[in-house]
């Protein structure tokens, strides 16, 4: 993922290891983070990192051992 504070669809494709058509599904939820300027969609870089956060899920098993290293 490039150093930029906006990211296009294809970054977040190739970050997610997801078909661009996913991708692109993702910015018509509510609850992903987009900036359209015209034609463009563009994802705040930030916000995208807090977004994949929230969504993920790590059992305490495993979180329990990310901690300890």
């Amino acid at each position: 993922m490039k150093n930029s504070e906006y990211l296009t669809v294809t970054d977040v494709q190739k970050h997610l290891n997801i078909s661009k058509g996913a991708a692109y599904s993702l910015t018509h939820r509510s609850d992903f983070p987009t900036c359209r300027f015209g034609g463009s969609i563009r994802i705040p870089r930030a916000a995208f990192l807090v977004w994949v956060e929230k969504m993920t899920t790590i059992p305490s098993e495993i979180r329990m051992h990310m901690s300890a290293a």
